[in-house]
């Protein structure tokens, strides 16, 4: 298997291999420079490539960069040596993460987002804890699944936690439907029974 140094990427990151010019000229005759749309290529693939293994905060960070090398910059920079200012700003962030009116993806990857750039940090979550965080931010309605997750013997992983709550939330939705539906047809009979009677007692009349 070919490693990232086989195709010189690395180089493209490091800046030991800059963009080449637009165009050549030779004899004042200006034609362009086929190696500049093939190193553009290259680059853009590689900036999308970083772009797509950081999660959203982080993209937005980076998002004025315009090749591989700018965005490395940005990130070394930001993270190679990480202040505990802003290590603690991130803990306190996904402490502070609960469900309340979000939908559960949203509410999953604000703190998959979290735990993420605490790894980028140097400080990466331990999968347990990641599990233990997910749970207390859920409401009491989901206690159910909760008791269910916390007394497996197996650490579950945060995709079969992501599809167990979407899983519960829709059984939630079910029972709520059902309960409408059942309090629904008592008040209909009710009032045709009214309406019998109401009847009954004019023809007597």
């Amino acid at each position: 298997m070919k490693h990232s140094y086989d195709y010189d990427l690395l180089r493209y990151i490091h800046g030991s291999k800059p963009c080449p010019p637009k165009t050549l000229t030779t004899n004042n005759i200006i034609t362009p420079n086929v190696v500049y749309n093939i190193w553009v290529r290259q680059d853009q693939l590689i900036l999308n490539a970083l772009i797509g293994s950081l999660s959203p905060p982080i993209i937005s960070f980076i998002a004025r960069a315009k090749t591989s090398r700018e965005e490395w910059t940005i990130l070394a920079n930001a993270y190679v040596k990480p202040s505990y200012r802003c290590i603690k700003q991130t803990k306190n962030l996904i402490k502070n993460i609960t469900k309340g009116t979000l939908i559960v993806t949203d509410f999953l990857y604000s703190i998959k987002a979290c735990a993420d750039e605490l790894a980028i940090l140097g400080v990466p979550m331990d999968e347990e804890d990641l599990t233990e965080k997910i749970l207390d931010g859920l409401d009491d309605e989901y206690n159910e699944l909760v008791h269910v997750v916390q007394a497996r013997d197996t650490l579950i992983t945060f995709d079969e936690l992501h599809e167990k709550i979407l899983s519960f939330e829709a059984s939630l939705s079910t029972k709520s439907k059902i309960h409408i539906h059942i309090l629904v047809i008592p008040i209909k009979k009710t009032n045709i029974i009214n309406t019998n009677w109401r009847q009954h007692k004019t023809n007597t009349n």
